[in-house]
């Protein structure tokens, strides 16, 4: 991957970082209402759980990005 291909990459995977922490907010504020109401949300749960675990691989992916370009900048070869 060509520096370029990297940059855009890593706007795109910024884009998502950003739009995942506005569904991780949106789902904690559900379970706090059903909660808050007595009612049980396992299933609201799971589903916070899996986004948290989207977005950690996501903000992974873009430390990775992050790395890579470094390396370009400094004209070194990737590490990995």
């Amino acid at each position: 991957m060509n520096r370029n291909d990297l940059e855009r990459r890593l706007a795109r995977v910024d884009h998502e970082i950003d739009c995942a922490a506005e569904q991780l907010r949106c789902q904690r504020e559900l379970i706090a209402k059903a909660e808050s109401s007595g009612r049980i949300s396992e299933e609201a749960r799971k589903t916070l759980n899996a986004l948290e675990a989207s977005h950690a691989f996501r903000v992974a992916d873009r430390d990775l990005l992050r790395q890579e370009l470094a390396l370009f900048r400094q004209g070194l070869k990737k590490i990995w």
